[in-house]
């Protein structure tokens, strides 16, 4: 920044009256009259021009002067869906109608006779819009279409779509220019550019043009309203006049008009519509208000596209918090559990190390702190801690992507910790979660020199506009990837799980377990209420498509028996749903009869039962060596080992048919799926089945989901990885999935040593 231009100069463009510079563009006509007798108060200097009467005879007299009551109720009408077009003074014009200091405000835009003749209907206008959008695919596509769309519309040399940044500063996303002129895309221009009262603005009032920079400013008569020292408040006003700053700017851009449409997302502010001719031209209102429909279908179209991708964000967050909370922080050992599950821990919110101060409660001796992937040392995180324990955090919760800007003792260390997320886990102590992200270095491409946004007029108070817009590049170092919203979240929701089972006292845990028993209580209750009033009439469709299709069977024709044959399959299938979901419900109430169990003993047992079946399926079992003993509910491990190897037989097409049956020991290479788990014992199930994507190995966990049609591969209710997990994770152990398409499956669990206390 130049050395003449303090922080507090630059803040005079944040603090200029735009809303109140008194004046209009020429483009119009503004009446601001009371709302009950409807007398003129303030009126615009160029009133003649249109209205045939001066602004001092106008004054203090009545509306119905000049506006007929036919037409303010036109024009009233339309004051929700945008101009109306009506005839004042002879002449065809668009009015627009809102209320400012207690006033109506009317705003009269004469139509030019080429304005008339080529204005168009307004769903032509918006169809000639929005029709390219369905092509687009993507959110770059899509802003892309849309500027081309308006640019087509409204003839402007460049059409830029420009959104914001967390810091307000805009980065030029998608661009359509005419042949010849400057290209702006992908540049970025500084926060002061568009500063906050303009910003606000810009929310509130969705369209702004300015049909000709240099058109000298219309004055309103009287200057001040009445019995006041300030105009009136023009903020709701289409033909409000221009800060001569901004005007300067876009001189220095060589822009002679330009027109601008808010994209607003959940009501903020989320970029804009940024429209440039080299020299005057105006905009109909027709055309105008076609632009804000689009805008407002747009940003409905991007909030969409944005929450999908946070939604998939989410979700996957979720699962991994699923999978990472559950079955390891119940252990003695919360934070033995904690460290084989750090590359969980690590992508919950895309970081690159993390460190746990829980306190020697937690497992740590000394109460040292966790390290997991990259990250400071010890005494630097101890000492991180002891500088954010001083420091206020709004939710308990501090992230930055420079920390050593705000904290110099790791200023050096950005190869590790340019980034930080932390969550306080317990005011009371220095308890926290940190997550830490290298340095990402990067290039950023600014349309000028940031750092010099403006420069004070020589002689004058007054700042004026940068004149120079050539691309100025940026080195960025020592800064980390920004943490995003849903970052926080899963911080937030890590903390819930970790406070929940680390640093609760006795007494808590106390409560929890009486309202976890009246729970049980109320879910036998309306297990009871399931299996009683779902099965029975279940059981009597049943029954009665039985007497249907003996008694009247041949009656019904090929089409009616298939009908029944469908409904007795699909009373079938709810059957076992409910009774799976009943058996589901039941798992968490579970007192597991633990004993030292030889599993070789159990999978026999489960071979001897599926016999029949496997032997259909002409499934060959194989098991290498026999399975050691291990402590363990055998009844409800037996459901386990049923549960993986009848569906690694089902889900096969190809010959030779086989399933594998093993284990891994202490001591024995384990593959790369299963490195992170510290069990003594690793038990699998392989098959060279059909396979399942990536994206699909939580979801096959969840209870009723299938990736096939209900009546593929033999069927089945879906629940039975469900129960297989929850028993497993019961047993303090983990039960997942390794596999792709066309590559088969292997299934790993583990099993806890003894009961979990």
């Amino acid at each position: 920044m130049s050395p003449s231009v303090s922080d507090a100069d630059l803040s005079v463009c944040d603090r200029e009256p735009i809303h109140l510079l008194g004046g209009i563009q020429p483009r119009g006509v503004l009446v601001a009259f009371e709302e009950g007798d409807e007398t003129i108060v303030v009126v615009s200097s160029n009133a003649a021009a249109l209205l045939g009467v001066g602004p001092d005879a106008l004054v203090g007299q009545p509306l119905g002067r000049i506006v007929s009551r036919e037409v303010l109720t036109r024009v009233e009408a339309g004051v929700a869906l945008g101009p109306v077009n009506v005839e004042v003074g002879g002449r065809r014009c668009s009015a627009l109608l809102h209320e400012s200091d207690g006033l109506r405000v009317l705003e009269l835009e004469p139509l030019s006779d080429s304005d008339a003749s080529a204005e168009e209907d307004a769903l032509t206008a918006v169809h000639r819009l929005v029709s390219p959008l369905a092509r687009a695919k993507g959110v770059g596509a899509l802003l892309q279409e849309a500027a081309a769309a308006v640019r087509a519309l409204i003839g402007y040399d460049r059409v830029m779509v420009y959104r914001f940044h967390a810091d307000f500063h805009g980065e030029v996303v998608a661009e359509s220019v005419r042949e010849g002129i400057d290209r702006f895309m992908g540049l970025h221009f500084p926060a002061t550019d568009i500063p906050v009262q303009a910003r606000a603005l810009y929310t509130r009032n969705t369209l702004r043009l300015i049909a000709d920079v240099d058109a000298k400013v219309v004055g309103l008569v009287p200057a001040t309203l009445p019995g006041t020292d300030r105009p009136l408040d023009l903020s709701g006003s289409a033909l409000r006049s221009v800060s001569e700053i901004h005007l300067e700017y876009l001189r220095n851009m060589g822009v002679g008009a330009s027109f601008s449409v808010s994209l607003l997302k959940d009501g903020q502010l989320w970029g804009l519509m940024a429209c440039h001719h080299l020299s005057p031209r105006g905009v109909s209102a027709a055309r105008r208000q076609a632009c804000d429909v689009l805008a407002r279908l747009l940003s409905l179209q991007l909030s969409a596209e944005e929450r999908a991708v946070e939604s998939a964000a989410q979700a996957r967050r979720a699962s991994l918090l699923n999978v990472l909370v559950v079955p390891g922080l119940g252990e003695y050992s919360p934070a033995r559990a904690l460290e084989a599950q750090a590359p969980l821990l690590m992508d919950l919110t895309g970081a690159r190390g993390v460190a746990l101060v829980l306190g020697a409660s937690a497992g740590l001796q000394g109460g040292a702190p966790l390290l997991l992937g990259d990250t400071p040392s010890e005494a630097e995180v101890l000492a991180l801690v002891a500088w954010l324990s001083r420091q206020e955090l709004p939710d308990d919760v501090f992230h930055v992507d420079r920390l050593g800007d705000v904290y110099p003792g790791l200023a050096s260390r950005a190869e590790v910790a340019a980034g930080l997320l932390a969550v306080r886990l317990d005011p009371a102590v220095p308890h926290f979660a940190l997550w830490f992200r290298p340095e990402v270095a990067r290039t950023v491409s600014w349309a000028g020199n940031p750092n010099k946004p403006v420069r004070p007029e020589p002689g004058h108070a007054r700042l004026r506009p940068r004149a120079s817009f050539d691309v100025w590049r940026e080195e960025v170092r020592d800064a980390s990837l920004p943490w995003s919203a849903q970052d926080l979240e899963a911080a937030r929701a890590l903390k819930g799980a970790l406070v929940g089972v680390v640093l609760r006292h006795a007494e808590e845990l106390a409560r929890l377990s009486r309202e976890l028993a009246r729970s049980n209580a109320e879910l036998d209750a309306f297990g009871g209420t399931v299996a009683h009033d779902l099965k029975e009439p279940l059981r009597g469709i049943l029954q009665y498509s039985s007497f249907l299709q003996e008694d009247f069977g041949p009656a019904l024709g090929q089409a009616g028996g298939a009908q029944l044959e469908a409904l007795t399959w699909l009373a079938k299938r709810t059957h076992e749903l409910v009774d799976s979901l009943f058996e589901y419900s039941r798992l968490g109430r579970l007192e597991l009869a633990w004993e030292e169990t030889n599993q070789q003993v159990l999978v026999d047992d489960v071979l001897r039962t599926l016999g029949a079946r496997l032997e259909e399926g002409r499934v060959e079992v194989r098991m290498p060596r026999r399975l050691p003993t291990v402590a363990c509910d055998p009844i409800r491990i037996r459901q386990v080992w049923a549960n993986l190897i009848s569906n690694a037989a089902k889900y096969q097409t190809a010959e030779p048919r086989w399933v594998e049956v093993g284990f891994l020991g202490p001591g024995e290479t384990r593959p790369e799926a299963a490195r992170h788990v510290t069990a003594p014992y690793l038990f699998f199930v392989r098959d060279p089945g059909i396979g399942i994507a990536p994206q699909f190995h939580e979801a096959i966990f969840e209870l009723f989901r299938r990736l096939h049609p209900a009546q593929a591969f033999g069927g089945g209710s879906g629940a039975g990885l469900a129960i297989a997990r929850r028993l497993v994770s019961l047993h303090g152990g983990l039960l997942w999935v390794d596999s792709a398409p066309g590559r088969g499956s292997t299934f790993f669990f583990t099993l806890g040593k003894e009961p979990r206390g």
